[in-house]
């Protein structure tokens, strides 16, 4: 039993002390335990949760490694676009098809597939992923093969497939992208051959026309391309398309040149037409232009030639192995050659020794020298010159131009009698010096240092000049204190002009100049002063005192012409005037002689009365055109302006002229599709203007022709057109078309009073318009009448 000290020591170490610490400590060994027993339970949780995911990522891993063999099985290839991820691609297209394989590489679809393909998918994916459009596409690669590449979203990818066809898919396939591109191609080839100008069509087995372009349809002048198709309108004639017809049959093919009508013209072109499965496809080119330009070549070089044989310098052409192929006459004669040899076409070589053993050929230098010399003419890159002492005293200058395809020209220039006459040229100026001196005009020649150089003694005697001083060669500014009579003070010329003149060093102020000027002594002189070679300057002066005066007498003539010519229209306006009365009453009672209550006329009578109505009427039409020339004259007379209708003035004056149409079998095209409906102007006067040119146009046209009417609207302008089918005008008449009482009755029915255009010029430019003739695309005359818009504002 334990002693009481022993149970002293127990009841201490069991105090409250103790029991709160074994109790604390008990409780935290129950919550270790929790803890523990908790942790064992997670951590076995987690491991079957880690043994179940990786499980499902194996099944995952396998799911994905069938799918990948499927898609390589399947050669396909699978692009999915995610909304911020790079896009994923899976599976490969075969080898066969040589397709990337790098994914960077595929995605690059501009470097693999073709350009118009690439550039086309790359628009369908970025539709697809924008706004979700799916689509499908045939695309034939550089070997071939045809893709097929479709896309469609699933979920919020967008995925894109491209898969690799074969069999009856893949020949369907290629046949539809070459029917595509044989569309294409056949379209293309139709819109150039629209574009083009020359004549194309198309033909079936049976000869019929079934297609035809633009330029046919207007070579044939049908509105369209179609109508000239169902019209069956031939661009050739039936004995041209008949020979076509026959060589197409027999061998397929026909190229040959034939002749049509386009235009109005007659054209030469170049055909060819050759058989196809469908029929057959021909084209017409117009050669007509090259024709033109061959037969101009073959003109200018038989002009060429007739001009190089009327030279007095020898030309001879060799070509690159020397021979003979051209000469003028110039070059027989030099060297005395018949033609029958050098038609042969000789080398240069055999020429030179023919003519060396004439005797001809320089004997200066050793024949070797001379022949090298030549050869080295044909290799030279430049011209070349050469002196030619001949053995029978002749001297030739030699001028050899090489060409650069091979060859060269060789000419020959006779410089004997050039040399005999630079002998002759210094005796010639010595004669000329004297001839100087007993001219009868004042010369004087400066030089370049405005010193004198020579004068002739008219010079001296003009001016006074002393022989002392002229000899001393003095200045040009030391002339005018020289000289005893001077130049009056009136005149703007002086001594001081000639001076600038002859001293002036820029090339700008050295110009021909000449002008009048009075001498102190009443003379008056005409001066000029000539630039010269090498800075010299020429004055010369002659006196023109005779010729003012017969001048001054002239001018007083002229103004008495003009005084005359003012009282002939006085008189002649004053004549018209006292006509007009008479001519109304003959018109007046010949009106009443038909009127039946006069009584009957016989056929004579009748006849008769014909005549005096129609002299009267073309009397009074002349009478009231002088008066109305006369009036403009005077500027008394006034337009009458307002909107005129166009159409309706035009009416009139066809109307007017109706007569004359049927009376000489003329015909009128008035042609109003450009023109405006009204415009501001004087409505009689353009009424009158019409008329009298459309008159003139009928008088001058042949019968069965036309006479063309065109008004139209250009540049804020309307614009009258007369044409007409007659003979023209020569360039000298044309110049005199406006004048007044001058007659053209050359190809003309009959000659009027000349004044049908000169009214017509008047009235157009009361309107301020202008007036133009000239010839007609017809061949006939042209005339052209302009009329601007004219200011509310304006006064005549």
């Amino acid at each position: 039993m334990p002693s009481y000290a022993q149970a002293g020591d127990l009841a201490i170490l069991t105090g409250p002390e103790l029991v709160l610490a074994l109790a604390v400590a008990a409780l935290i060994l129950a919550a270790t335990m929790l803890l523990v027993i908790w942790h064992v339970r997670q951590r076995a949780a987690l491991t079957s949760e880690i043994d179940r995911l990786r499980g499902a990522l194996a099944d995952a891993r396998s799911v994905a490694e069938i799918r990948a063999g499927i898609l390589a099985a399947a050669d396909q290839c699978i692009i999915a676009y995610s909304a911020n991820a790079e896009p994923e691609v899976s599976g490969h297209l075969p080898r066969i098809l040589e397709a990337p394989r790098e994914p960077q590489a595929f995605l690059a679809f501009r470097e693999w597939l073709p350009a118009y393909d690439a550039v086309a998918l790359e628009r369908d994916i970025e539709k697809l992923r924008s706004r979700a459009e799916p689509f499908r596409r045939e695309v034939e690669l550089a070997n071939g093969r045809p893709l097929e590449i479709a896309g469609k979203t699933v979920g919020p990818l967008a995925i894109v497939r491209l898969t690799p066809l074969s069999g009856v898919r893949e020949e369907l396939v290629s046949l539809r992208i070459e029917n595509q591109r044989t569309t294409a191609t056949i379209e293309t080839m139709q819109s150039l051959f629209d574009a083009a100008t020359m004549p194309v069509w198309l033909r079936a087995r049976n000869g019929v026309l079934v297609w035809v372009n633009t330029a046919f349809a207007r070579s044939v002048e049908a509105p369209s391309v179609d109508e000239a198709i169902e019209r069956q309108v031939e661009f050739f004639n039936a004995q041209d398309r008949a020979s076509i017809a026959s060589r197409i049959e027999t061998e397929g093919l026909f190229r040959n040149k034939l002749t049509a009508v386009v235009e109005g013209d007659r054209r030469n072109f170049e055909v060819v037409e050759a058989a196809g499965p469908l029929g057959a496809a021909g084209l017409a080119i117009d050669i007509s232009g090259i024709e033109a330009v061959r037969r101009e070549l073959h003109e200018t070089l038989r002009s060429h030639s007739d001009t190089l044989n009327h030279l007095t310098t020898a030309v001879a052409r060799f070509d690159e192995k020397t021979l003979l192929t051209y000469y003028n006459a110039e070059f027989q004669r030099l060297f005395d050659l018949s033609e029958s040899y050098l038609d042969g076409k000789p080398d240069h070589i055999a020429i030179m020794d023919q003519l060396r053993s004439r005797g001809i050929m320089p004997e200066d230098k050793p024949l070797r020298d001379l022949k090298n010399e030549i050869m080295a003419a044909y290799r030279a890159t430049r011209p070349t010159d050469a002196i030619w002492h001949l053995a029978d005293g002749r001297t030739l200058r030699v001028f050899t131009s090489p060409d650069p395809q091979g060859g060269a020209t060789w000419v020959f220039e006779d410089l004997t009698e050039k040399l005999q006459l630079e002998s002759r040229l210094n005796a010639l100026v010595r004669l000329q010096g004297e001839t100087l001196d007993y001219l009868k005009e004042a010369v004087a020649v400066f030089g370049q240092d405005g010193r004198l150089r020579l004068s002739n003694p008219t010079f001296a005697e003009m001016w006074g000049f002393s022989h002392e001083f002229l000899s001393a060669k003095p200045h040009i500014r030391a002339f005018e204190s020289a000289a005893r009579i001077g130049i009056r003070q009136e005149n703007s010329v002086s001594w001081v002009l000639f001076a600038n003149a002859v001293t002036a060093f820029e090339e700008g102020a050295r110009i021909t100049e000449s002008g009048e000027f009075e001498l102190a002594d009443g003379r008056m002189q005409n001066y000029g002063i000539v630039p010269l070679p090498n800075g010299q300057t020429m004055l010369t002066f002659s006196d023109v005192s005779v010729a003012r005066q017969a001048e001054r007498m002239l001018r007083e003539r002229n103004e008495a012409l003009e005084q005359g010519d003012r009282l002939k229209n006085d008189f002649i306006q004053h004549v018209s005037y006292e006509l007009r009365s008479p001519l109304t009453n003959i018109i007046g009672f010949a009106a009443l002689l038909r009127d039946f209550d006069s009584g009957p006329l016989n056929d004579r009578q009748s006849e008769y009365l014909d005549y005096i109505t129609t002299s009267t009427s073309a009397l009074m039409t002349i009478v009231n055109d002088i008066l109305d020339l006369a009036s403009i004259d005077a500027g008394t007379i006034q337009l009458d302006l307002a909107d005129v209708n166009i159409a309706k003035i035009a009416e009139q004056a066809v109307e007017a002229v109706q007569d004359k149409l049927q009376q000489n079998d003329v015909n009128i095209q008035v042609d109003l599709s450009g023109a405006q409906e009204t415009f501001r102007a004087d409505g009689t006067r353009m009424a009158q203007i019409l008329f009298n040119l459309l008159s003139n146009a009928v008088n001058f046209s042949p019968a069965g022709s036309t006479v063309l009417l065109n008004i139209r609207s250009e540049n804020d302008e309307v614009v009258f057109e007369v044409a007409d089918c007659g003979p023209g005008m020569a360039p000298d008449e044309l110049t005199k078309a406006f004048e007044r009482f001058e007659q053209n009755a050359s190809g003309g029915r009959k000659s009027g009073a000349g004044l049908g255009l000169s009214i017509v010029k008047s009235f157009v430019e009361l309107h301020l318009g202008s007036v133009e003739i000239g010839s007609s695309e017809q061949g006939g005359t042209l005339v052209t009448c302009r009329f601007p818009a004219i200011d509310e504002a304006h006064k005549w």
